[in-house]
């Protein structure tokens, strides 16, 4: 789904908007930053944004509490090319809540193989009437996983 300008496919004005900017923003900082100019100017930040942003990809993760222990299992990768139409914090929150349901969502932020980020999502943790529906998914690829063989990809 293209909304329209360059190659973000974001509108102008939520380009820059996105949860997924603000992800973006320290790495892009950190990676412009030299010992003799310092931090490099928003707009450097903002252009270096567009140019990695064709090789990021997300991978969503499920909060699981196993006694006293959180383990994070993974639900989904997504490249930048299948993100534009979760890209506000509202179509985000919303698609977790329909895919998922209720839960604590981890939510990392690559660029090719190299980690950038991670941030936290909550979805409706107090109402009970939004079922878990990732137990279910993470019970399917634990049971995947324990039928593979030491060898297997």
């Amino acid at each position: 789904m293209s909304h329209g300008d360059g190659e973000l496919g974001l509108d102008k004005e939520d380009r820059f908007k996105s949860w997924l900017w603000y992800m973006f923003k320290e790495y892009v900082r950190k990676i412009r930053r030299s010992a003799s100019s310092g931090a490099p100017e928003v707009s450097a930040m903002k252009e270096k944004y567009i140019q990695i942003y064709p090789e990021a990809s997300i991978k969503i993760m499920i909060e699981e509490k196993v006694g006293m222990i959180v383990v994070f299992n993974d639900l989904e990768e997504r490249t930048t090319a299948e993100l534009d139409d979760i890209l506000s914090k509202e179509q985000l929150m919303a698609y977790l809540e329909k895919t998922y349901g209720r839960g604590k969502y981890k939510i990392n932020l690559y660029q090719g193989m190299t980690f950038i980020a991670t941030r936290n999502f909550r979805v409706r943790l107090e109402e009970e009437s939004v079922p878990e529906k990732w137990r279910e998914i993470v019970a399917k690829n634990k049971a995947a996983e324990e039928k593979k063989g030491p060898w297997d990809n």
